[in-house]
């Protein structure tokens, strides 16, 4: 079947109900005949007593037609058998039967209990007419004297149609209860089923790599708790599948680009050599300028393997992070004068501003330096002749907040989240012009992150870029 689960709790709910209603059937049914019978018994000894009363004074008297034609109408108007018997257990009057015909009743089990008691029932068949019969007797006495007894008989037959009645009635209503119980259960059944339905449904999507569905389910028990870690799961999924993508994408391009880095200054050595080796090298004057080449394309090689060896350091572990306590203030304003050539020559201005008293932190000082040389160093390049470089450093509870500012060329936004990948560029070839290894802003971001800090950039094209750094502080 197409939705087995449901057929399951709709069958078990199945089960139940029937084994619940037919278990209360039963007993209701039992309860209910022995009411019906109680009922009757009780309505018999209420008649019997009346038709005693009616016939005292004919017995008192010894009126023995008038008993018999008393007897033959009251039965015909009460519709039941009634009979008349004398102390002595003789029969009197019967509405049925000639009493002469008729042996002595003093035996029957009715009549012994009346006798003692006042009141005798009992169910047995009749000897006369033939048939289970139930028997009802009570005593007529005048004070302590017995006149005799009066005793009713009503066939079973009757009484059974009347039970046969009541198990109908019951059993209808059982079928009625069974069919709403039913339809009850299967859309309880349905309400559970349709949950899960759609979780496997959801589920299916997601390993195919579809990440859209979403399982919408507003109860608060264990399937929306369910329905809730699903969609929480499927959301952690896709993020992450995205930031495999994205990592291979780095990857990919971390591959493509350290090749590339490596391969142009290789070239360049390899062409000078080639051309010192053609009897360039006699030339004492053009040997010179292609060995100062030569040296200059490897020192640049010798920054992309020392930075590349820096990376790889700092996330392959933290032991490379010695911190100390240092003002970090001090070591910003120390490093400030070391940019004074740059900033002369292209006529920019640097200042330093700071709003707090304490700046203390705890954390690797040649490092952090090597951070804010980084941005710094990158404000000045990437700012025009004239421009502007402001370091804040901002006191709070229990971090500081050092930002670079400039207002130099900008980032475009759609390079602002890669520009701490290994060797990304926004402008390739001005990157290259200026310098530099194009891994300052990650090993920048390395850095923060293993002194459990944070770094983040924000930039508009031509009026400048903002980087921020919070670190915890000592």
């Amino acid at each position: 079947m197409r939705n087995r689960i449901i057929w399951k709790f709709f069958g078990a709910f199945i089960f139940l109900t029937l084994i619940v209603v037919l278990v209360l059937n039963f007993f209701v049914s039992i309860k209910l005949s022995d009411n019906f019978e109680q009922k009757i018994t009780e309505e018999l000894q209420s008649n019997a007593i009346l038709v005693s009363d009616i016939l005292k004074t004919d017995l008192l008297e010894g009126q023995q037609k008038i008993i018999r034609e008393k007897t033959l109408a009251l039965a015909d108007k009460l519709s039941l058998r009634i009979t008349v018997i004398n102390e002595q257990g003789n029969v009197l009057a019967d509405s049925e039967k000639d009493p002469a015909e008729m042996e002595n009743h003093r035996d029957r089990p009715e009549v012994i209990s009346a006798m003692e008691t006042g009141f005798g029932q009992s169910t047995r068949p009749s000897e006369t007419l033939g048939y289970n019969t139930k028997y009802v007797a009570v005593i007529a006495k005048d004070g302590d004297r017995i006149l005799g007894i009066v005793r009713f008989a009503l066939p079973l037959s009757e009484v059974q149609l009347q039970i046969r009645l009541i198990y109908r009635v019951v059993l209808f209503g059982a079928l009625a209860a069974i069919l709403i119980a039913l339809t009850v259960a299967y859309f309880i059944s349905k309400s559970i089923t349709s949950p899960i339905a759609q979780m496997k449904e959801t589920a299916q999507r997601i390993a195919k790599g579809d990440f859209s569905k979403k399982v919408r389910i507003k109860s608060k028990d264990e399937l929306g708790e369910l329905a809730k870690s699903l969609n929480i799961m499927s959301d952690e999924l896709q993020q992450k599948i995205e930031n495999l993508k994205q990592m291979d994408r780095v990857r990919t391009d971390f591959v493509a680009n350290v090749s590339h880095e490596l391969k142009t200054p290789l070239t360049l050595i390899k062409g000078y050599i080639e051309t010192l080796e053609d009897k360039a090298i006699d030339d004492k004057e053009k040997a010179r300028k292609f060995v100062s080449i030569i040296k200059e394309h490897s020192g640049r090689l010798e920054n992309i393997i020392n930075d590349l060896l820096s990376l790889s350091e700092l996330e392959l572990s933290n032991d490379s992070v010695k911190k100390v306590e240092f003002d970090l203030k001090v070591l910003i304003d120390d490093l400030s004068l070391s940019f004074g050539h740059a900033l002369v020559a292209k006529k920019q201005s640097l200042s330093i501003d700071s709003q707090g008293n304490d700046f203390k932190i705890k954390a690797d000082p040649n490092k952090i330096e090597q951070v804010f040389v980084n941005l710094i160093d990158n404000a000045i390049k990437y700012t025009s002749q004239g421009g502007k470089i402001v370091v804040a450093l901002f006191e709070q509870q229990d971090q500081l907040t050092v930002t670079v500012e400039d207002n130099g060329i900008g980032i475009p936004k759609e390079h602002l989240n890669r520009v701490f990948e290994r060797f990304y560029r926004v402008d390739k070839a001005r990157s290259r012009q200026l310098g530099g290894t194009g891994l300052g802003l990650s090993i920048a971001k390395h850095i923060v992150l293993a002194h459990k800090g944070k770094i983040n950039i924000e930039s508009q094209i031509d009026k400048g870029t903002t980087v921020s750094v919070t670190l915890p502080k000592a």
